[in-house]
């Protein structure tokens, strides 16, 4: 039985507009299932919002005959990649890898600009705020499932300013990023001590990255190695 695929949509993504979003990387699996953010992912903080995803995380594995613990691949954008990640140090046993997907890794400024305007009325954009209580406890726990994580992040990161703030720079992490040659050879000079261990050659912005055949490419590969570990017994 082929490895289960949790992908998690970013703040506000949901109904049509999430189906439409990740509908390139659902049809490409069959075990492929689709969650959003509680509240818009806005008016929950997102350590409140663990617990919606652990239901919907069990309900898709039931629905799909497996048990409620079954081993998962995690797949998230935007917010949907910080979620995944702090779901993923909870829950190390159950999640053998984790894509990050423009996730703003160290805060996005809008975010900050935002919660300062409207306090405490939106507490998941605050928690994106850079420094925020819970973006501090992800850095410092995520060492231990760093083997584990994939991070993708584009030149055109559109919210994330400057767009290495996508970029994670933990010993472990595995970080791709999309990017046209001249914007890589930009890159090169500019953040020589950001380590990259792959590059998408191309222009892809935020909104756009779940439809990139490159980044849908490298999921699709990943899944298929877990896969193959777990049908002859690897860790």
């Amino acid at each position: 039985m082929p490895v289960a695929v949790g992908i998690v949509a970013g703040t506000a993504i949901r109904g049509a507009a999430a189906t439409v979003m990740m509908r390139p990387v659902l049809e490409r699996h069959p075990d492929a299932f689709l969650i959003t953010l509680a509240n818009f992912g806005v008016t929950l903080t997102m350590a409140s919002s663990q617990e919606h995803i652990r239901r919907d995380i069990s309900k898709s594995l039931r629905e799909r005959g497996r048990a409620r613990d079954s081993p998962i691949v995690l797949v998230g954008h935007s917010q949907g990649g910080l979620a995944v990640l702090r779901y993923a140090i909870d829950h190390p046993r159950q999640v053998r890898h984790v894509f990050s997907i423009g996730a703003p890794w160290s805060g996005a400024v809008s975010a900050g600009h935002l919660s300062r305007i409207v306090r405490h009325r939106l507490p998941a954009i605050r928690d994106m705020s850079e420094g925020s209580p819970f973006l501090t406890a992800l850095h410092d726990d995520l060492p231990v499932i760093a083997d584990r994580v994939s991070n993708i992040y584009s030149t055109h990161e559109l919210f994330i300013r400057p767009y290495v703030g996508a970029h994670i720079d933990v010993p472990g992490v595995t970080n791709t990023l999309i990017a046209t040659e001249d914007e890589l050879q930009r890159h090169l000079q500019q953040y020589p001590e950001l380590e990259l261990d792959d590059i998408i050659l191309g222009r892809v912005n935020h909104l756009s990255e779940m439809h990139s055949p490159d980044v849908r490419s490298k999921i699709w590969e990943k899944v298929a190695e877990i896969a193959d570990q777990m049908r002859y017994g690897g860790p």
